[in-house]
């Protein structure tokens, strides 16, 4: 894509970037993607399941530091079935056709954390002609429900308390 791969910097930090569909990453990568989003905890599933679905995601943002992938963020189209789940805990339908996309698989490695790179990860991804589109996110950590996403857009529309007795907040950026 234009631009990319660029360099970019989370706390004084130069990070490179690239973007790549689920399906244009190596094998390698896709793994190496599917590690860090499951050793972070926010997606539930085995690394081989995270792997699977990581492939079928429309665009991910990946940052690399000192050879290894620092921190992740995708725009990927959510199944029906997660649409209908919403609609039914949070009572807010987040239809295909005004949200195409779902803000997600936001994932930051230890040695990285604390210097806001998930912050401009999304940031970068909500700039491109894909994040101008109507997309919705859902998340655990009250830090983006209150600042990170309200910061690019989104709108704080419901929450529910997950299997797990978790509260996950659901947020909303018209196109």
């Amino acid at each position: 894509m234009n631009g990319f791969p660029k360099t970019v910097r989370a706390a004084g930090v130069p990070y490179t970037v690239i973007l790549r569909s689920g399906a244009e990453l190596s094998n390698y990568e896709a793994a190496e993607v599917a590690q860090l989003i499951h050793s972070c905890g926010a997606v539930k599933g085995t690394v081989e399941q995270i792997g699977n679905r990581v492939s079928r995601a429309h665009l991910f943002i990946i940052a690399r530091w000192a050879k290894e992938i620092a921190g992740v963020a995708a725009l990927k189209s959510p199944a029906p079935t997660y649409r209908k789940r919403l609609r039914e805990n949070v009572g807010v339908d987040v239809p295909e056709n005004e949200y195409p996309s779902e803000l997600g698989y936001v994932a930051v490695s230890k040695a990285n954390r604390g210097r806001r790179l998930s912050s401009l990860l999304m940031a970068e991804l909500m700039s491109l002609p894909i994040g101008a589109d109507g997309v919705f996110a859902t998340t655990k950590r009250e830090g983006y429900r209150t600042a990170a996403l309200p910061d690019l857009g989104f709108r704080y529309r419901g929450s529910y308390l997950n299997d797990d007795g978790e509260t996950v907040y659901l947020l909303t950026k018209a196109g």
